[in-house]
């Protein structure tokens, strides 16, 4: 009768313990690249995140330059104490950057005492890197209340005297300064630039000019800025 073939003994258990040890070996080291890759991601992320803010503040690009070169009141008229006119003003608009300025939501306001009396949008539009635009306003402003001093020629006489040459006496002179009424202009204009052809910066500048003006016929005295 024939024997079997007696069966192989089992392998020692270190085999089998070194086997499961390096199963757990590879899996952590996939969980170490994993996590070795996100943090790179993350770090990436935020130096790029930090590159465009840097960017966007030091390209930055300056307002643009106003400029206002004439004020006229082509209407005028004066009733009981009251006075309506048309405003005219003419400025100048200079984009001070290489990209191009779209402007929009401008606008010019007049005031008086302290309070604005008329208003009007200026019309969106486009200046061209360094150049200069010109901007004619013009607009009805509806009457509105002066103060007496100023519509009346209640003005304090100023004395001059003017020193005489030789046995002349001297001569003096009392000349009475005709009434002004002051009214200020606000002009805003407000538009966007594109830095580099990605950066995107709203650009806001302001001028205000405070205006002398007869309040007998409307002629403007002058004015500064």
């Amino acid at each position: 009768m024939a024997r079997s073939a007696p069966e192989p003994p089992p392998p020692p258990h270190y085999y089998a313990a070194a086997r499961s040890g390096y199963r757990r070996s590879s899996s952590s080291s996939s969980s170490s690249a994993a996590a070795s890759c996100v943090v790179a991601l993350l770090f990436l992320l935020i130096a790029a995140g930090g590159a465009a803010a840097a960017l966007f503040i030091l390209y930055r690009p300056p307002a643009p330059a106003i400029a206002v070169t004439a004020v006229q009141l082509p209407a005028f008229a004066s009733a009981n104490g009251t006075v309506a006119f048309t405003f005219q003003q003419l400025a100048s608009v200079r984009n001070p950057n290489r990209a191009p300025l779209a402007h929009y939501d401008s606008s010019l306001h007049v005031a008086y005492a302290g309070g604005e009396v008329g208003a009007m949008y200026i019309p969106a539009g486009r200046i061209d890197g360094g150049r200069t635009q010109h901007m004619a306003t013009s607009f009805a402003v509806p009457a509105f209340a002066v103060s007496p001093s100023a519509s009346s020629s209640s003005a304090q006489p100023v004395t001059i005297s003017v020193p005489a040459s030789g046995p002349s006496p001297a001569v003096v002179a009392r000349v009475e300064a005709p009434p002004v009424m002051e009214v200020d202009s606000l002009l805003v204009v407000k538009g966007k630039v594109t830095v580099l052809g990605v950066f995107t910066h709203h650009v806001e500048a302001a001028k205000v000019c405070r205006i002398g003006v007869s309040p007998a016929d409307g002629r403007v005295l002058g004015f500064r800025c």
